[in-house]
C-alpha cells in the first residue's frame, strides 16, 4: 500500500493525503471526452489534448516528454515504469513549458478490505509519512461518488505545498473484484478546480476489463 502511493509522489514531485469524512453523492453524467486509450485490462478516455500510454508504452511516453522539454517528468516516468499501469499528461501545457497536469494509474490487491477501510488505512498512513517529510497538504473534500460503470468510487481532493509550489490532486479509488485501482490527476491548484468536471468525466469512461 505504501509503495503504490509513494510512487505517485515520486512521479509528480508532489505530496498528498490527510483524513476527512467520507460522504456519498453522485457525479452528473456527461458526454465522453475525446482522447481514448486502451490497455490490456482497462479502457479510459481523457480530456482533449492529452497524451499518454500504458505500461508497455511508457518508454515512448518518456521520449515524447523529453522532446517537449519536460526532462524531469520524463525521468520520473522512466524510473517508475515497472509500477505504473498508465501515465497520461496534458500535451498542450507540456509544450508550453508550464506545470504539466498528469494522470497516473496504479493498483494493488487487497481482497479483504472494503473501499472505506482501504481509504482510511491509506490516508492515515500517508498523513504520517508526509508530515514526517515536512510537507504541507490538506484534504478539502472526500466523498464516495458513482460516475460511469462503478457503484462506488472514493474521490479525494487535496491541496498541497511542496518546496514552495502549490498543487492540487484529484484521486479516485475503485475496488474491482479483489483489486484496488488508484487513478490520480495532479495539476497546479487553479487548474484542479477548473478541470475537476473533466477529471470526473474521464473517470466515468473507465472500463476495467476482465
Amino acid at each position: 500500500m505504501k509503495k503504490v502511493f509513494l510512487v505517485l509522489i515520486t512521479i509528480t514531485a508532489l505530496v498528498i493525503m490527510s483524513l476527512a469524512t467520507v460522504s456519498c453523492s453522485s457525479v452528473a453524467q456527461v458526454e465522453p471526452t475525446v482522447a481514448e486509450f486502451m490497455g490490456s485490462d482497462f479502457e479510459i478516455t481523457l480530456p482533449e489534448n492529452w497524451e499518454g500510454g500504458t505500461k508497455e508504452e511508457l518508454e515512448s511516453v518518456a521520449e515524447e516528454l523529453e522532446e517537449l522539454g519536460q526532462e524531469e517528468l520524463a525521468e520520473k516516468v522512466e524510473e517508475n515504469k515497472k509500477l505504473l499501469l498508465f501515465f497520461g499528461y496534458d500535451k498542450e501545457t507540456a509544450a508550453r513549458g508550464e506545470s504539466v497536469s498528469n494522470l497516473t494509474i496504479t493498483g494493488e490487491p487487497a481482497p479483504f478490505l472494503s473501499l472505506d477501510e482501504y481509504m482510511d488505512l491509506t490516508y492515515e498512513d500517508l498523513s504520517k509519512k508526509y508530515e514526517e517529510a515536512g510537507y504541507e497538504f490538506n484534504i478539502v473534500e472526500q466523498e464516495v461518488v458513482s460516475p460511469g460503470n462503478y457503484e462506488e468510487i472514493g474521490r479525494t481532493l487535496i491541496e498541497q505545498e511542496v518546496e514552495g509550489a502549490d498543487a492540487g490532486v484529484a484521486q479516485y479509488i475503485i475496488k474491482h473484484e479483489s483489486d484496488f485501482w488508484i487513478l490520480t490527476f495532479t495539476s497546479d491548484l487553479e487548474n484542479l478546480y477548473e478541470n475537476i468536471e473533466a477529471f470526473d468525466k474521464s473517470i466515468g469512461t473507465l472500463k476495467i476489463l476482465d
